[in-house]
């Protein structure tokens, strides 16, 4: 039962009151309405599907990285494999010779037009090493897009709620200064009456302040949710109204879901993981750089084909020609074994790093599991849900309308009060499911 249901009630000054506190609501969301035009319009009321459904926005910081990471990844695959392919280039000169008495042609002109092909036969692996390496990096970067899309996932489910709750939090808040203010309403009425020292008065407008300041801090709190939404779905277009999804229908989202076993979980993350897997693969993309820097102290076998024209006929001038051509390396002054060395570091530091991925990913497992633990127990407590809160209510609305008491807003706030309480445990469960499955690799087609 929503906050605007008790402000429409029929206490008429409560009524009066919370609808004149909320004419700044509306003129905040007619401002947030006004921010929305600068790109293509999302629908309204903005539902959660829609909204999780913009994660793989090209817009956003990750998925532009990722897609730069991947060029170069690619690219870098693309130059591996161009080294077992075939080359060919045309070759000119333009060149004027005196010519010796002892050269039969007198011509000065010794210019020269060929086209040269080359082709690399055997190298010792090195070759298939290089790509072998760049297929691995590049499968590492493809299965880092899956994580960079769960994790942005995460954060627009969790901005989503902080839009909710928001709003339900404004609306407690609203609530909270109206009775505040019928309070005050009251007191300065005894305080004409003398009925009420000045002392106490004070102290009951002090009160009243501090609810406006919540109230206003709240409205503000409104705003940057929805900025923050924005940015993550659709920059620029500030959603007025969203649509509360209903968790319980969302099985994987759900306090009904089941919790496995935390060494499962362990398991199922050491296995699916997108870091680790990405990790892994980059590991064995440096392990194969080495066999290719190693197979550098090897020869080079390659096919060379050349055709040519001259422009002077001399004994070495061949039209054609065919041969193979062995490059055997004896000294580089240290170089392959640089090399062989500033990559086994670099397979040393991936190797720390992925322990630093497993520890992290334990505790972070952990954590996420007590929390679903303690979440699902306190859904499942009995004092969770709002019957005593509603029946308080209900009796409260009918002793006031026969003006035996007043205490019908203050149920009010306590029912809003624990209405967000309620919320507050919906929406951490929801998100805490979300990242467990993003940790475990999980997909996360939770409207699929």
């Amino acid at each position: 039962m929503s906050r605007r249901f008790f402000l429409n009630s029929n206490m008429s000054r409560f009524s009066y009151f919370s609808g004149l506190f909320f004419i700044p609501l509306s003129l905040s969301m007619t401002i947030m309405a006004a921010d929305s035009s600068v790109s293509e319009p999302i629908p309204e009321p903005l539902t959660l599907k829609y909204a999780l459904s913009k994660a793989s926005n090209t817009d956003s910081p990750e998925i532009m990285a990722y897609s730069a990471q991947y060029q170069m990844a690619q690219a870098e695959q693309d130059l591996a494999i161009s080294e077992q392919g075939v080359f060919a280039e045309i070759n000119g000169r333009l060149r004027y010779v005196d010519p010796s008495s002892i050269v039969p042609s007198s011509e000065t002109n010794d210019s020269k037009l060929s086209l040269d092909i080359y082709k690399r036969l055997y190298d010792f692996g090195r070759t298939s090493a290089n790509i072998e390496a760049s297929k691995y990096h590049l499968a590492s970067v493809e299965t880092l897009y899956t994580d960079y899309l769960s994790k942005r996932k995460v954060s627009i489910l969790q901005a989503y709620f902080n839009v909710l709750l928001a709003d339900i939090i404004y609306d407690h808040a609203n609530e909270a200064m109206a009775v505040d203010y019928v309070t005050l309403d009251k007191a300065r009425s005894r305080f004409e009456l003398k009925q009420l020292s000045e002392i106490d008065l004070l102290k009951i407008e002090n009160h009243f302040r501090e609810s406006r300041r919540e109230r206003t801090q709240a409205l503000s709190d409104q705003r940057l949710t929805r900025h923050r939404l924005a940015q993550l779905i659709n920059p620029g277009h500030m959603s007025v109204k969203l649509d509360k999804p209903d968790l319980e229908q969302l099985h994987l989202l759900s306090a009904s879901r089941e919790l496995k076993d935390i060494e499962q979980l362990y398991e199922i993350a050491y296995e699916k993981n997108p870091r680790l897997i990405a990790s892994n693969h980059e590991l064995e993309s440096v392990r194969l750089k080495i066999s290719a820097f190693q197979a550098e102290k090897y020869p080079v076998i390659s096919l060379n084909l050349q055709a040519a024209d001259y422009a002077r006929d001399l004994g070495s001038s061949d039209k054609y020609r065919a041969g193979i051509q062995v490059k055997i390396p004896l000294y580089q002054a240290g170089q392959e074994n640089a090399k062989i060395k500033k990559v086994t570091g670099r397979l040393i530091q991936l190797e720390a790093e992925q322990l630093q991925i497993k520890r992290e990913l334990e505790q972070q497992i952990l954590e996420l599991w007590l929390k679903i633990s303690d979440l699902k127990q306190q859904y499942s407590d009995p004092d969770f849900n709002l019957e005593y809160r509603d029946l308080y209510l209900e009796r409260s609305r009918a002793l006031y309308e026969l003006e035996v008491t007043s205490d019908l807003g203050d149920a009010m706030v306590e029912l809003s009060q624990a209405q967000l309480f309620k919320a507050q445990t919906f929406f951490e469960l929801a998100v805490a499911w979300a990242k467990l499955d993003s940790l475990t690799g999980s997909l996360m087609n939770y409207y699929e």
